[in-house]
């Protein structure tokens, strides 16, 4: 698991200073986040949720998905739900436990008014969410560890990227998002990056 964990923050890093330094068309602010716009987002993480000793059958990344609706010219409320999957023996002959944990929150973001940088949206938050924790065995065994379901906050970090400004129509309203986050509570905690495409709905 520990090479997918390596190889997808290399990519994100990649991708990022690419981003970063690839010529893109300026995009004014007020032209793509303002007042009741809406935008939905498919994501992944760049570091797996597993969280006991021996996993295996594990998800190479979460998978999930956001919606953000912008109340202001600058803020916006969103709801985010990721989804990770894992299976261990936990050291003992009493069958294979699944681990699946799905983390739904609610977030707050600032996007900030930066007209001088193009092509690209910087914003920063913070998610409040609860990690739900579902634990299954073959034979039907109690799970007796001491991962559990748990609320968790989350600050982060990230940006929009524009790279179809000159196109027209449905491609013209695609962005490339990219996050970093830190969930500073519970089993779950630590800092995860996320990749995703958004959509501009409105």
């Amino acid at each position: 698991m520990s090479k997918y964990i390596l190889l997808f923050n290399v990519l994100f890093v990649f991708l990022f200073l690419v981003f970063c330094s690839s010529p893109v068309s300026a995009a004014m602010q007020s032209e793509k986040f303002s007042d009741g716009s809406m935008y939905v987002t498919a994501q992944i993480g760049l570091k797996s949720y597993v969280a006991t000793a021996e996993p295996f059958e594990s998800f190479p990344f979460p998978i999930g998905g956001s919606f953000e609706l912008m109340i202001s010219d600058n803020l916006g409320l969103s709801t985010t739900i990721m989804y990770d999957k894992w299976c261990d023996y936990l050291g003992c002959f009493c069958g294979k436990f699944t681990f699946r944990v799905i983390k739904p929150s609610l977030g707050l973001a600032y996007h900030f008014d930066i007209r001088d940088i193009e092509g690209m949206n910087l914003f920063a938050g913070a998610n409040l969410g609860y990690s739900l924790l579902s634990v299954s065995n073959e034979l039907g065994n109690d799970y007796w560890g001491d991962l559990k379901s748990e609320p968790h906050i989350e600050p982060f970090l990230g940006t929009h990227l524009y790279f179809w400004e000159n196109l027209s129509g449905f491609f013209s309203r695609f962005l490339v998002t990219l996050k970093v986050s830190w969930s500073v509570t519970g089993d779950f905690s630590g800092v995860n990056g996320t990749i995703g495409l958004t959509y501009k709905i409105d």
